[in-house]
């Protein structure tokens, strides 16, 4: 009877052993599943994926920084902040020893906070609001050049007659100013046609070519000089008779 219990003692313990081996075995060298095999919730949470875990690290695990992102977060850079801690900003108004109305400048935070934007002479403005800002500059510029060559084409050598009260000596009761040419000018072209305030007469010559230094006061044949854009400018003639 001993012998027989012992016996089964022995297969016992040998079948025990194996199955724990084969236990270990199973759960220590479980191989990886394929990408196109569904693991069990079990081994998810046992072997996490780089995606996963990268994951946590970047958005759990990251103590927060300035603005409440991760302080390993890339932050867009502001374009209205240069060197020196200056920021960019553009001018509204012409400020004496700073700059005119519409420039961009650095300037210190401390001078726009207390004087620029107190007194509404500026505002921060961003590089692509430069950009934006350059180009629709360049088209007005452009627009303005052919419109100002257009309108010297049309008044080049043309001749623009006055009549006026005159004495016998030819004398005008009255000179003719340069407000006085411009008025007339206009009556003769589509109307804003040369409405902007950089259009203006600029000269009067006498028939002679000399300039005059006042108003056109005597019947007579001169020439007015007219500024229509810098760099651009038309003569034409203004023929002065008298009437009694």
């Amino acid at each position: 009877m001993k012998s027989v219990a012992a016996l089964l003692l022995i297969i016992s313990s040998t079948a025990f052993a194996k199955s724990q081996s084969n236990s270990y075995t199973s759960s220590a060298f479980v191989p990886p599943a394929s990408p196109a095999t569904t693991t069990s919730s079990h081994q998810q949470k046992a072997i996490p994926s780089t995606q996963t875990f990268t994951q946590t690290r970047v958005i759990q695990g990251a103590s927060p920084g300035r603005n409440g992102l991760p302080l390993f977060a890339k932050q867009k850079k502001d374009s209205t902040t240069g060197k020196g801690g200056k920021i960019q900003v553009k001018l509204t108004k012409h400020i004496a020893g700073t700059g005119q109305a519409g420039d961009v400048i650095m300037v210190a935070p401390a001078f726009f906070q207390n004087s620029l934007l107190k007194s509404g002479s500026a505002v921060r403005i961003s590089n692509d609001e430069v950009e934006k800002a350059s180009a629709e500059k360049a088209q007005l510029d452009k627009d303005s050049s052919l419109a100002a060559n257009d309108m010297k084409a049309k008044l080049d050598d043309r001749t623009l007659s006055l009549s006026k009260k005159a004495g016998p000596d030819g004398q005008l009761f009255g000179g003719i100013g340069f407000k006085c040419i411009m008025e007339e000018l206009k009556k003769e072209f589509p109307a804003g046609c040369l409405d902007a305030k950089y259009i203006k007469i600029t000269s009067f010559k006498d028939d002679d070519g000399k300039v005059l230094k006042h108003d056109i006061k005597s019947v007579g044949d001169y020439t007015a000089t007219i500024s229509l854009l810098k760099g651009v400018s038309a003569d034409f003639k203004i023929e002065v008779t008298g009437e009694e």
